[in-house]
C-alpha cells in the first residue's frame, strides 16, 4: 500500500502541447498575451494556395491560431524552434483583418525563408518592428523576419504556423503592444484524496468546482487528457459519477469565457489502497519451557512497515485483539511483548485521513521443544578390563535416536554449555563419574533450540555366553584357508530374542558405543558376536554368541557309470571315513533314497546322487555337515556283431568288426588279447573266432571268420617243409571250390579242390619247372580270389 502526493500547475490557456493538425475553422483562440508552446504536426485541409500566395508555399505541418485584438497597438512576435538546428525551418502566414475561413484572401504577412538556403546562423522567424518588408521567401530569399502589423481594437486575425522541414515544437512569444481578449480567472484546485479497497470507485469530480472559478458565465468541462481539454473533445459526460480505475488519474478542467478564451487547470485523484495487507507470522522457541516467549514489538513494526512501503504516509500501531485495533485502543507500546501463542492485530491508518485504515492479524507462535528437559540414558558397563567399576565408553547420541547428531552439542557442565565448550567426541564418551553422571545438552533446530540434561546410569555387566551357543554352520567353500559361512542374524533374532530390542556387534566396544551394528546375513569364520539388549533405548545386558564354522566333507566319485541291462547289478563303493551315507535316485527333480550303506547296488540306468555326512561335536552339541555329488548311470546292453569286414591283400589283410550297443567294448581275434579298437591289421590268412566283450562285464559275443590267403612260394622237394601249395582260409562254409592254376603263358596246368591237401608241383605226374604260377578261385558267395606264387626247386 503506497500513497503518492504530487502537485502540477499547468497555466496553459495559450500553451499547446503536441497539437494535432487543425484547420482555419478550428483555429486556437489566443487570449491574454500568453506565450504559446506547440508542436505543429501534419495538416488538415490544404487551405494555403501557393499560386496566390506571395510566399509560394503550402501547408506541411501546420497549426492555425485566431487572434482577437482588445487593445490596439503593434502586433509582433518571435517564433523560436525548440531545436536550434538550422535544418528545423518554421514559416508563418497572417490573414486579416476580419477575414473568414471561407474567404481568407492572400496573406498580409508571410515568411518562407529557409535558414540553410539563406545561410542564416539562426532559425528564428516572426514579425519585427524593425523590418519593412511584408513578405519574403521562399528558400534563400529574406532573413526570416517581416514587418509588424498595426492593429486596432475589435479586429480579428488568423495566423498559420507551418514547419516544412525538420522536426520538433516551437515557442511563440508576443513582442508587440497590442492586447488580446482576457482569459477567465481560475485557481488551481486541490487533489482529491480517496480511501478505497477496490477498483472502479465512483467519484464526484465537481466537489471542489467552486474553488476553481467564481465566474457565473464560464463553461466548465472535465477531461482525462490535456490534449482533449485543449481541443475541447471527449469530455467526461457526467463528472459527478466518474469511475476511478484504481490507479492515480490526472483530471484536466477547461474553463471557457463567452468570448472563447479558456484556461486549463488540473488535479490528481490520489487513493489510499489496502488491497493486499501483509501476511506476517512469528515463531519463537520456548527454550526454558515456561510456556511464554518474548516477541520484539519493534521488529514486528519494522517488518510491517517494510511490507507496506511508503510508511511515512501511514501510522502503524499494534493491538492485542481485533476489536482494540478497530477502536484504536490498547496499543502495544512496550518493546517486548511476552506471551504464549496468540494473534495480535495491526492497524494501518492513512496520515491524510484517520477514517481511512485497515486492520489485519499477525500470528505469534510459541514453538515447544520436542525433547524433554531430562533424558535418561542407561548404559551397560561392558569394558574389556573392568565391567564392574561403573566407568565405560558410550555414544551420547543414543540419547536422541531420532535427532540429527550434527545438531546436538554435549557439555560436562552448565558453565561449559554457556561458554560453548562442548565434548569433542560424544560418540566415544567415557564417563568420569562412576555409575551416575549428568551431561548437559543443546540441540540446534530450525524450529526450536532445546536445552536440557542427560542423566547417565552405568550398570555393572557380566557378559555371559548365550544358551543357544554355539550357532553352527558349515563352510561354504571347504578349500579356503580360513573357511567361512553365512549366518542369518535375523533368524537368530526371531528364534532367540523374539519381541526384544536387540542389536548384534562384532566387539564389546561396538556394543558399548552402539556403533557398527550387524544385520541380515553375516559372513564370517568361527568367531564370537555380542548382543546388546535394550528397553526403551536403555541397555539391559550384553550377551556373547559363539559362531562356529565346520568344514564339510570332501567327496570324490566318478561322474558316470554303466549298468548291464541283462546282467549283474552295478556295484559302487563310496569312499571311507564318513559318518553317514545316502544314495539317492533323482527323477524329475525328486530324490528318493535307495540305500544308506557305504556300498550300493544299482540295477537300472538314471541320475543318482551320493550324499555323505561328517559329524562335529561343539560344546556337547552334535552337528553335521553334508556334501553330495551327482553321477549318471547309463545302460550297457549285450553287444551285437553286425558285420566283420575282411580286406584280403597280398601285403596286408585287414579285419574290422562292426557292432551295435550302448556300452564300452573291446575286441580280440583269439579270446585272450583284447584291444579297444575294432580294427586288426596284418592278419594272417586262416580261420578265426572274433570276440567282442563289454568292459563293464556285460558279456562276450563271438563270430567265426576266415581270412583267405595263400603261400607266396612252395618247394615240393619232399623235405616236409612247404611241399604242398593250397589256398588258405576256404572252409566248408564256402563249399568245395575249384582252384585253377596257370603257368606264365596262361596254360592251365592244374585243377584242385579247396578241401584237398593242395598241389605238389606235378602235371600229369611230371614235375613242373621252377617258375611263377597264377591261380583263380570263384567262391560260392560270388567272390573271386586270384594271385600268383612261385614254385622253387
Amino acid at each position: 500500500m503506497k500513497f503518492f502526493f504530487s502537485l502540477t500547475f499547468i497555466l496553459t490557456c495559450f500553451t499547446v502541447i503536441s497539437q494535432q493538425a487543425n484547420d482555419c475553422i478550428d483555429a486556437i483562440v489566443v487570449c491574454g498575451n500568453s506565450n504559446i508552446s506547440s508542436n505543429a504536426s501534419g495538416f488538415g485541409t490544404q487551405e494555403l494556395d501557393a499560386a496566390t500566395n506571395p510566399c509560394v508555399n503550402q501547408e506541411v505541418n501546420s497549426i492555425w491560431l485566431s487572434v482577437s485584438v482588445a487593445v490596439g497597438g503593434s502586433l509582433s512576435f518571435t517564433i523560436q524552434p525548440k531545436d536550434n538546428d538550422a535544418e528545423v525551418d518554421y514559416d508563418f502566414f497572417i490573414f486579416g483583418p476580419n477575414s473568414n475561413c471561407q474567404n481568407l484572401g492572400s496573406p498580409i504577412r508571410c515568411s518562407t525563408t529557409n535558414p540553410l538556403q539563406a545561410s542564416l546562423d539562426y532559425n528564428i522567424t516572426g514579425l519585427s518592428e524593425t523590418e519593412i518588408d511584408q513578405n519574403e521567401g521562399p528558400g534563400p530569399n529574406g532573413n526570416s523576419f517581416v514587418s509588424s502589423i498595426t492593429v486596432a481594437a475589435g479586429e480579428q486575425y488568423y495566423i498559420l504556423v507551418d514547419r516544412p522541414n525538420g522536426d520538433g515544437g516551437f515557442n511563440l512569444e508576443w513582442t508587440g503592444t497590442a492586447g488580446f481578449l482576457p482569459s477567465p480567472a481560475v485557481t488551481q484546485p486541490e487533489n482529491i484524496e480517496i480511501c478505497t479497497s477496490s477498483d472502479n470507485t465512483l467519484i464526484d469530480l465537481t466537489e471542489d468546482e467552486a474553488s476553481i472559478t467564481t465566474s457565473t458565465t464560464a463553461n466548465i468541462l472535465y477531461f482525462t487528457t490535456y490534449r482533449n481539454a485543449f481541443d475541447g473533445t471527449n469530455y467526461i459526460a457526467d463528472p459527478t459519477q466518474f469511475t476511478y480505475t484504481g490507479t492515480e488519474n490526472a483530471i484536466f478542467v477547461r474553463v471557457t469565457n463567452p468570448n472563447g478564451c479558456f484556461e486549463i487547470v488540473d488535479f490528481e485523484i490520489q487513493s489510499t489502497s489496502f488491497d493486499n495487507p501483509p501476511d506476517l507470522s512469528y515463531a519463537i522457541c520456548d527454550t526454558d519451557r515456561d510456556g511464554k516467549v518474548d516477541f520484539s514489538v519493534n521488529d514486528i513494526i519494522l517488518d510491517a512497515e517494510n511490507a507496506i512501503g511508503n510508511s511515512s504516509a501511514y501510522e502503524l500501531t499494534l493491538h492485542p485483539d481485533e476489536n482494540a485495533a478497530v477502536a484504536n485502543t490498547g496499543q502495544i507500546t512496550n518493546p517486548i511483548f511476552s506471551s504464549p501463542s496468540t494473534t495480535i492485530y495491526a492497524r494501518v491508518t492513512s496520515n491524510l485521513s484517520s477514517d481511512c485504515y485497515i486492520t489485519y492479524p499477525i500470528s505469534l507462535n510459541l514453538n515447544s521443544s520436542e525433547f524433554p528437559a531430562t533424558v535418561n540414558l542407561v548404559q551397560c558397563d561392558v569394558d574389556q578390563d573392568n565391567s564392574t567399576d561403573g566407568i565405560t565408553k558410550m555414544d551420547l547420541n543414543q540419547s536422541f535416536p531420532n535427532a540429527d547428531p550434527t545438531s546436538i552439542s554435549y557439555y560436562e557442565t552448565e558453565a561449559d554449555r554457556t561458554a560453548d565448550n562442548s565434548i569433542a567426541n560424544p560418540n566415544i564418551y567415557t564417563n568420569t563419574t562412576p555409575f551416575n553422571a549428568t551431561i548437559f545438552y543443546k540441540i540446534d533446530d530450525n524450529n526450536c533450540d532445546s536445552l536440557g540434561k542427560i542423566a547417565i546410569e552405568v550398570n555393572p555387566t557380566t557378559v555371559s555366553l548365550n544358551k543357544i551357543s554355539p550357532v553352527v554352520a558349515c563352510a561354504e567353500n571347504p578349500a579356503d584357508e580360513f573357511p567361512e559361512s553365512t549366518f542369518d542374524l535375523e533368524t537368530i533374532r526371531l528364534n532367540t530374542y523374539s519381541g526384544m530390542d536387540v542389536a548384534f556387534y562384532e566387539s564389546l566396544e561396538d556394543a558399548s558405543l552402539e556403533q557398527n551394528p550387524l544385520d541380515g546375513n553375516y559372513r564370517t569364520t568361527s568367531t564370537f558376536l555380542y548382543t546388546r539388549l535394550e528397553t526403551n533405548n536403555q541397555c539391559n545386558t550384553v550377551e556373547e554368541i559363539e559362531l562356529v564354522v565346520n568344514t564339510p566333507p570332501e567327496l570324490t566319485l566318478e561322474e558316470s557309470y554303466m549298468v548291464c541291462t541283462d546282467g549283474e547289478p552295478l556295484v559302487i563303493n563310496a569312499p571311507e571315513g564318513f559318518d553317514g551315507y545316502s544314495w539317492l535316485k533323482v527323477d524329475g527333480g525328486l530324490a528318493q533314497e535307495i540305500s544308506n550303506e557305504q556300498q550300493v547296488r544299482i540295477n537300472e540306468a538314471g541320475s543318482y546322487r551320493l550324499e555323505v555326512e561328517i559329524q562335529y561335536k561343539n560344546s556337547n552339541q552334535t552337528s553335521s555337515c553334508f556334501t553330495y555329488t551327482d553321477f549318471l548311470v547309463s545302460p550297457s546292453i549285450p553287444v551285437i556283431i553286425d558285420d566283420v569286414i575282411i580286406q584280403e591283400s597280398f601285403n596286408n589283410n585287414i579285419v574290422e568288426i562292426k557292432v551295435s550297443g550302448d556300452g564300452d567294448y573291446e575286441y580280440s581275434l583269439n579270446g585272450e588279447n583284447y584291444q579297444s579298437e575294432p580294427r586288426f591289421d596284418n592278419v594272417e590268412a586262416g580261420f578265426y573266432t572274433v570276440f567282442v566283450r563289454d568292459t563293464n562285464g556285460c558279456g562276450v559275443t563271438e563270430k567265426e571268420i576266415s581270412v583267405i590267403g595263400f603261400p607266396k612260394f612252395f618247394t615240393p622237394n619232399g623235405d616236409g617243409a612247404n611241399d604242398m601249395w593250397q589256398v588258405i582260409g576256404v572252409n566248408a562254409n564256402f563249399g568245395d571250390q575249384v582252384i585253377n592254376i596257370y603257368n606264365r603263358y596262361g596254360k592251365l596246368v592244374k585243377q584242385l579242390y579247396s578241401n584237398s591237401i593242395g598241389w605238389d608241383g606235378l602235371m600229369n605226374g611230371q614235375p613242373l619247372p621252377s617258375s611263377d604260377y597264377w591261380f583263380r578261385i570263384n567262391l560260392e558267395n560270388g567272390k573271386e580270389f586270384k594271385g600268383h606264387f612261385s614254385l622253387k626247386r
